[in-house]
């Protein structure tokens, strides 16, 4: 959006970003292979958070209710179809440093999904960027450290 439609973004936040992982990885296949069972989403939470993170069921009930309804289905299934057809989740590291748009890059330091190490390179690509790492944390900042993760939104949003 930000490279297509530069004219309607201000400016981004980018939370465990995918884009720059060129290949698909076995941390990646719990969400790739989903099969919409409340088990399937259990290994899916364990892939995306931290090792110390608290499953509840019902957070599981919750996610898996409103994963099977249709239209999320559908969604996640033309996702990972995307994301097989391109062989990871990627787009060319030079339209992502097209963007000029000021961006906050959030990630967790021990994301198995998106590595920190794409965190630094988003970082490196992007003309304007800010950056934000959770010790601590999987991929899910948002919900691991919802606070942390609030803050420094809230930081980014208001000084820039």
């Amino acid at each position: 959006m930000a490279n297509e439609y530069p004219e309607l973004v201000d400016k981004l936040i980018l939370m465990g970003s995918a884009g720059l992982n060129g290949e698909i990885t076995p941390a990646l296949m719990p969400v790739l292979n989903y099969d919409f069972t409340k088990e399937g989403m259990i290994k899916l939470i364990k892939t995306l958070a931290n090792d110390k993170f608290e499953i509840t069921q019902e957070m599981v009930d919750y996610r898996w209710g409103n994963s099977v309804k249709p239209g999320t289905r559908e969604a996640h299934g033309n996702t990972m179809g995307w994301v097989r057809k391109q062989g990871g989740l990627f787009y060319s590291e030079e339209y992502i440093a097209r963007v000029k748009h000021k961006t906050l890059v959030v990630n967790g330091k021990d994301g198995l999904v998106v590595p920190l190490a794409m965190a630094y390179r988003f970082l490196e690509l992007i003309e304007n960027p800010w950056g934000y790492i959770v010790p601590h944390c999987g991929h899910w900042t948002m919900i691991e450290h919802p606070e942390d993760f609030s803050a420094a939104v809230t930081s980014f949003i208001k000084s820039h």
